[in-house]
């Protein structure tokens, strides 16, 4: 195991934080590939990790919608043993980066061509987490506004001229 593939020393986080990546190694052990969690960072009470294995697309699937599984899976079982104090953020194979990476440039094309048309634009049904990259993207921007509409999850990001 290189030293990328090491990551933090699960003996030196704190023990909630210890449950939340013994949870991801037993959710490993039962998948049907040589997956294994890796500890990236941790930022007060969010501990990211990264799945590492030999084929980790198919940990991420179709728009990272496994990954998502997974983590809200994950998430859900680390709140109950340890009373919500822990949130789990999972990548496998560098998925999330390239995912805002992809995001980032939709977002920025989709502003343009919504100040040169003055007329908004819809972006297709996002989750949570990547609508909130968009806004993020977006926000600084003085001639567009963006919001939120739809019920989940064909919730949608509209892009608007100011």
């Amino acid at each position: 195991m290189d030293s990328e593939e090491k990551g933090i020393d699960i003996t030196t986080l704190k023990p909630e934080h210890q449950i939340a990546v013994e949870v991801l190694t037993r959710i490993c052990d039962c998948m049907e590939q040589n997956a294994y969690p890796v500890v990236r960072d941790v930022q007060g009470a969010y501990l990211n990790i990264e799945i590492m294995g030999d084929d980790m697309r198919s940990t991420y699937g179709r728009f990272g919608a496994s990954l998502d599984a997974l983590q809200l899976i994950s998430n859900t079982i680390v709140a109950r043993r340890t009373r919500g104090d822990v949130r789990v953020i999972l990548d496998a194979g560098g998925y999330r980066e390239r995912r805002i990476e992809t995001l980032t440039e939709r977002a920025l094309e989709m502003a343009k061509a919504v100040k040169e048309h003055n007329q908004e634009a819809e972006m297709e049904p996002l989750p949570p987490h990547e609508r909130r990259i968009i806004h993020t993207i977006l926000m600084e921007d003085p001639d567009i506004r963006t919001y939120s509409e739809g019920e989940e999850p064909n919730r949608r990001i509209v892009v608007s001229p100011r």
